[in-house]
């Protein structure tokens, strides 16, 4: 160019060099951006395992993109599923990162009952649900269903047995009725009670199309508390022996958590496992286990523990701050 011999011709063959080597260069860049992506989400999946082999994750097997779903097998309920009694004993995990954890956990849950757990931040309330139920690997321990030691929870603790409603419940971008039936057949369930064990009644009545909206990825379209409501409704359809909550009053306003624990326990003799620190459910509580550092300080009903328990005192008089809620759309009232 500073000589003048560069041509038109020359140019033309320079921009048409430059756009191929800009390709190849994003296109590295690209894959590589893949691979890292890649690497995360196997690890994610790996996680969800819960130590199980990884090549699961790439075995064969259909996708269903097209044509109609797989019919979803329903077990009949029979006797084999009542529960009379639920025990854990010398239950214990650890997270092997920190170390944390629960030790040496002893629960017994009676048929009809309603037992809460309680704490401050980090006692390990949710680590010992998910421990009971198989979500995390128990380190030792032993669990019985009527006396039946239970091998491998994660697959027995599902309906019609138990059902599980997380502090921060997944929903999926498709309607709240494919998100309450999850793949069970609208004749085989009772959705309306459903609806109404859960105070969701009036909130679907004021959804645009009701049952069949959109509710967006991850149930944005609703607040917070008709998420946690929408998860509640999603474990009622399934009608299990063990229901269990995760601070499922979090998001909820205290006449809301009133009337929905008023209106469980008018049909039948529930069984509940909860974790929360509102005073609707523990003045409720036949049984109230106060965890401290992952192990139980003290346990009873609500009056001998505000007798006898400093952390439960401190609790009923909003003096810790027992959990992390989330920033739900809905008023929250802490503890009545």
């Amino acid at each position: 160019m500073r000589s003048g011999s560069f041509t038109v011709g020359d140019f033309a063959l320079f921009v048409s060099y430059l756009g191929w080597l800009s390709t190849v260069t994003g296109a590295a860049g690209h894959f590589l951006t893949q691979y890292r992506q890649s690497g995360v989400s196997l690890g994610r999946l790996t996680q969800l395992l819960q130590g199980g082999r990884s090549e699961r994750l790439v075995d064969h097997a259909p996708t269903y993109l097209h044509g109609h779903l797989p019919e979803l097998p329903q077990p009949a309920r029979t006797a084999a599923y009542r529960l009379e009694y639920l025990e854990a004993r010398d239950l214990s995990y650890h997270y092997p990162d920190s170390g944390r954890g629960i030790d040496g956990i002893d629960l017994r849950i009676e048929r009809g009952s309603f037992t809460v757990i309680t704490g401050k931040i980090g006692a390990g309330k949710t680590t010992l649900l998910r421990t009971l139920l198989g979500l995390l690997p128990r380190d030792s321990g032993e669990i019985a269903w009527n006396g039946v030691l239970v091998d491998d929870p994660a697959t027995f603790f599902v309906p019609p047995r138990s059902a599980y409603t997380p502090q921060n419940p997944r929903l999926f971008s498709e309607t709240l009725r494919d998100n309450l039936l999850m793949g069970l057949s609208p004749e085989n369930v009772d959705l309306p009670t459903a609806l109404r064990l859960a105070v969701m009644e009036r909130d679907v009545a004021e959804l645009e199309a009701g049952l069949d909206t959109r509710i967006g990825p991850r149930g944005v379209k609703l607040s917070g508390g008709e998420l946690q409501r929408s998860a509640t409704a999603r474990m009622f359809v399934r009608d299990p022996e063990l229901l269990v909550f995760d601070d499922l009053s979090s998001a909820l306003d205290v006449n809301t958590e009133r009337t929905l624990w008023e209106r469980l326990f008018a049909e039948r003799d529930r069984t509940c496992l909860v974790v929360s620190h509102r005073r609707p459910a523990l003045r409720r509580a036949d049984q109230i286990i106060v965890l401290s550092k992952g192990k139980v300080e003290a346990r009873g009903t609500l009056d001998a523990l505000l007798a006898t328990s400093e952390t439960m005192q401190r609790l009923w008089h909003g003096e810790t701050d027992p959990v992390r809620s989330p920033k739900p759309r809905e008023a929250q009232v802490t503890l009545g």
